[in-house]
């Protein structure tokens, strides 16, 4: 493998090229620099020499600077005047594959991440200890707890004991509802054990919190769009949606989780998967890259977020397993020194703070002893994309490197961006058939597609202690504190936030601008306070464009979603008892048929709410022969009709039969026989709902609503607006198989809903 052009020796004569071995990137390498001094650019270089040279690349983006690897120059003149040959620019052009995805968001190509998701025994006993553990701490993490913490270390102990003791019976949880199913249900035995560790009371307030992970916004992190897998992101295997011929470049952007303890959960659990994965695939050669940049707040000094030790780790033994670590910060002294000391190249940019220059000098003075005076001196001075370089792997004496110019683009992407490339076609050789090529998304919703089922049968494999779940579902937004009579928890009461959330509270949603407005306050002080309720998980925020805005947890609302205020939603007429009628009938009728009904029992059902798109609209009725003798020949008729969110189907409802679906049953749509008069609507917070929310994003937009509608009936569409409809997921389970399936009934009548 040819050596990594990554620019040239500013002091030596005509500049003479500088060039990094690829087995030297197995030892790591660091860039260091303040805001603005080039460490970002840098290591897009070193991205593009490792897929320029067929080598796949994970990059974990916190704020938008690494999707742009996604745009490829197009100036080969300018290039060329920047002194990097458009040859080597047209390779990396012809080579990437490069896909954006967006945690929890379908912004990008959507991922999402179970903690439970790692196939724990089929890791050696030591690394199967290590993964149980981490997975524990992630959990508890995600929860909120300190780590260092008497209760954080506690529930660790705790989670650890339980996964292992699962473990050992061969009942390891497949997903994180099937192990919250089992805390929730522990007998007084185990109870009395894991008090050992911490009080049980804790214990159960801490289980209250964990069910609530898996509803509202949050829930998504663990379900939206395809699940987490190494694989995937380097575009290896049947399962990638790779372009054949290319090398994958994934970019995992997390701007799209909204606190950083969901950014340090989701690093957790793509490093612990990396780990997994690269000791299922040794290499004493190079065979893929991490690159996290900004590194600082997922493996600081002294605090331990839940992805510290995953990352210490991963940099301590990648190398032996053909994984090369890059990583990038501004603030070297919020990075543990531990982990700084794993990188043998660094590239040390523009320093400024005495801080920072203190925390690098002892790595300096062991690289090069010689002339660390001199180099300390001249870090202050240094210009944007000029570094000192020392690699003892590449060079006998450190280098002054000027970075070359990208092959790509460097920008800062925002959402909106991202949703374009993402619905664009990539690399077409015809431009005038570009509009017909197969955009990115579009790959990947097919791959999704193809291993939903899989997916299904997997987040739904059952534990042997099934359990039952309770008809009422939990009310409280998602992350809202548990405080009640019986609640050990205290109730830190900070009157700045009551009085943040109290305004915030006066709309839907607010910018910073109209928040600092309705405060009275200065724009700084405004987002001061907001960044402080977000902290305190008050509050949480997303984009319009490119404006942040900020709606308040406790007014239930998802702004987020188009959500702005209460929405309708059909009062349920079935029970969870006689939702379990119904999964006797089903089980009879499949059994009638010669299906598998006799081999099934009910594991559990819960309720579940379903999209539906109410179109109000007026239409001209012919009235019958008589009545046009003595008036009017048309009535006008008042009405609504319900449809399906994304193939426009109508919903018929039956009280008998229950629901159903056609194209057009009537010549007109003021006959139809739907849910008005029949059924009875109330009025719920959104985030009292159990939310669909690729339904609400992939839902057809209002006049491509309309059109459909007048293609259909000669009558004037007038409002769409959103209702929801109550259904049963009746889970069941297979005597003979580790199978399940689901059967969807309305919770109308409790008839099967094919939607």
């Amino acid at each position: 493998m040819a050596d990594f052009f990554i620019g040239f020796d500013r002091t030596a004569p005509e500049s003479a090229p500088l060039y990094l071995k690829p087995d030297s990137l197995l030892r790591h390498v660091m860039a260091l620099g303040s805001s603005g001094s080039g460490k970002t650019v840098f290591c897009k270089v070193i991205t593009e020499e490792m897929i320029r040279h067929g080598l796949p690349a994970i990059c974990v983006d916190p704020q938008g600077d690494l999707c742009s690897l996604a745009l490829n120059a197009d100036n080969p003149e300018f290039l060329r005047e920047k002194g990097v040959d458009p040859a080597l620019a047209a390779e990396f052009a012809a080579k990437i594959d490069p896909v954006i995805f967006t945690p929890a968001s379908r912004k990008g190509i959507a991922l999402s991440a179970d903690p439970m998701a790692i196939d724990v025994g089929s890791l050696p006993t030591r690394d199967r200890v290590y993964a149980i553990t981490s997975i524990a701490t992630m959990v508890v993490s995600l929860l909120g707890y300190d780590l260092d913490s008497d209760d954080g270390a506690g529930l660790v102990a705790v989670l650890d004991n339980a996964l292992s003791r699962l473990l050992k019976a061969g009942k390891f949880p497949r997903n994180l509802d099937d192990f919250t199913s089992y805390l929730l249900h522990l007998d007084d035995a185990s109870k009395e054990e894991f008090g050992r560790y911490l009080d049980v009371k804790k214990i159960d307030h801490a289980c209250q919190k964990l069910a609530r992970l898996d509803v509202g916004a949050r829930r998504l992190l663990f379900h939206e769009g395809l699940a987490l897998d190494i694989e995937l992101l380097l575009g290896l295997g049947d399962n990638a949606a790779a372009e054949p011929g290319k090398t994958r470049l994934s970019v995992i952007y997390l701007n799209t989780l909204h606190s950083q303890e969901d950014k340090e959960f989701f690093v957790a659990a793509l490093v612990e998967r990396l780990y997994t994965w690269m000791l299922r695939n040794p290499s004493q050669d190079p065979q893929a890259m991490f690159y996290i940049d900004e590194v600082a707040p997922f493996i600081p000094p002294v605090r331990k977020p839940a992805c510290k030790p995953a990352l210490s780790l991963l940099f301590k033994q990648a190398r032996k397993y053909g994984v090369c670590c890059l990583m990038a910060t501004q603030n070297p002294a919020d990075v543990d020194y531990k982990a700084m000391a794993q990188f043998g190249t660094w590239a040390i940019g523009r320093l400024t703070t005495r801080q920072d220059m203190k925390k690098v000098q002892p790595t300096v003075k062991s690289l090069d002893p010689v002339h660390v005076d001199a180099i300390m001196e001249e870090l202050p001075s240094q210009k944007p994309g000029q570094f000192v370089l020392i690699s003892p792997d590449n060079f006998k004496q450190t280098h002054r490197l000027q970075c070359r110019w990208l092959y790509t683009k460097h920008e800062t992407l925002d959402d909106e961006r991202i949703e374009e490339l993402m619905d664009r076609p990539w690399q077409s050789s015809d431009p005038e058939s570009e509009s017909e090529a197969e955009t990115v998304r579009e790959r990947f919703i097919e791959l999704e597609h193809t291993l939903g089922e899989e997916q299904t049968l997997q987040q739904l494999e059952d534990l042997p202690e099934p359990a039952v779940e309770e008809e009422e579902e939990d009310e409280l937004p998602p992350d809202e504190p548990v405080v009640g009579p019986s609640s050990t928890a205290t109730l830190q009461v900070d009157p700045e936030i009551e009085e943040t959330d109290k305004v915030l509270r006066k709309a839907a949603s607010m910018s910073t601008k109209e928040f600092a407005a309705k405060a009275g306050i200065g724009e700084a002080a405004a987002r001061g306070r907001l960044m402080r309720l977000l902290a305190a998980k008050r509050a949480k925020k997303f984009k319009v464009g490119r404006e942040n805005r900020y709606y308040s947890v406790a007014s239930g609302l998802r702004p987020d979603l188009g959500l702005e205020r209460l929405v309708p939603v059909i009062v349920s007429r079935v029970s969870s008892n006689d939702a379990e009628r119904a999964a006797r009938e089903v089980r009879r009728s499949a059994s009638l048929f010669g299906m598998i009904g006799d081999d099934e029992e009910l594991d559990h059902v819960e309720i579940d709410h379903r999209l539906v798109i109410q179109l109000s609209f007026t239409e001209k009725v012919t009235r019958m022969f008589l009545k046009r003798l003595f008036g009017p020949r048309h009535d006008e008729m008042l009405d609504n009709i319900y449809l399906h969110p994304e193939n426009l189907k109508i919903v018929i409802f039956d009280p008998g039969t229950g629901i159903r679906l056609e194209e057009r049953p009537e010549e007109y749509a003021s006959r139809i026989v739907d849910f008005d008069g029949a059924v009875t609507f109330e009025e719920k917070r959104p985030a009292e709902v159990k939310l669909h929310e690729a339904e609400l994003r992939n839902r057809k937009s209002d006049d491509v609503i309309k059109e459909s509608f007048k293609r259909r009936f000669k009558a004037t569409p007038k409002k769409v607006q959103l209702v929801f409809l109550p259904v049963w997921n009746l889970h069941l389970k297979s005597r003979s198989r580790a199978s399940t399936r689901v059967v969807v009934v309305d919770a109308l009548v409790g008839k099967p809903l094919e939607w």
